[in-house]
């Protein structure tokens, strides 16, 4: 109850800002952002089994931490919002010394309640993604992402920044030799945004 409390008020805060505050951007303006991380692996739930299993480890998710990082390119269609695309890459170790790979391709939506010297980006994608397993196993899927950042400009064009999210990404084996399940996962990054 008290976690919910706390997303509502920050959502208030971040409404209000943008309410108040006058934008950096206007239409017709551009970001491109590169960011590398970390990826910790929140939760796999197994639909035969019908069982979610948390966090890093064996007997969890059997995932180990990971790494990611991901291109961004968008452009502002009004002061606020951005649309463009995202590519990325992420890897995990899986417990029995394979590697779990993603390689999404997302379009990307990003509202930007607080902008200039410093921005907030609240980001939206959806899209497609690329599953393999070092064992063989290999799915192209959907995918759908989260993420908030904020970014300080050193320069008028340059900024650094902090970005963090979930990923959602189901796993739909069309045979019946791969379990179905569902993955969430969640990057930590450090990203540099180039704006114009």
């Amino acid at each position: 109850m008290f976690k919910k409390f706390k997303i509502i008020c920050l959502l208030l805060v971040l409404i209000t800002l943008s309410v108040s505050a006058e934008s950096y951007y206007d239409a017709g303006y551009q970001r491109f952002k590169v960011n590398v991380g970390i990826m910790y692996p929140v939760s796999v739930t197994h639909f035969d089994s019908n069982e979610t299993k948390f966090g890093i480890g064996k007997d969890n998710t059997n995932l180990a931490l990971g790494g990611n990082g991901a291109v961004t390119y968008q452009l502002f269609s009004s002061e606020r919002i951005a649309i463009g695309g995202e590519i990325g890459y992420s890897f995990n170790n899986i417990i029995d010394d394979s590697i779990y790979s993603s390689v999404p391709l997302l379009f990307k939506a990003t509202w930007m309640p607080v902008s200039g010297k410093i921005d907030i980006p609240v980001s939206f994608g959806a899209g497609l993604c690329y599953l393999a397993a070092s064992e063989g196993s290999s799915l192209f899927t959907a995918m759908a992402s989260v993420d908030i950042g904020i970014d300080f400009y050193f320069k008028s064009h340059w900024g650094v920044g902090l970005l963090a999210g979930m990923w959602i990404i189901p796993e739909i084996y069309p045979t019946k030799s791969y379990k179905n399940g569902l993955g969430t996962f969640a990057p930590i990054s450090i990203a540099i945004t180039y704006r114009q």
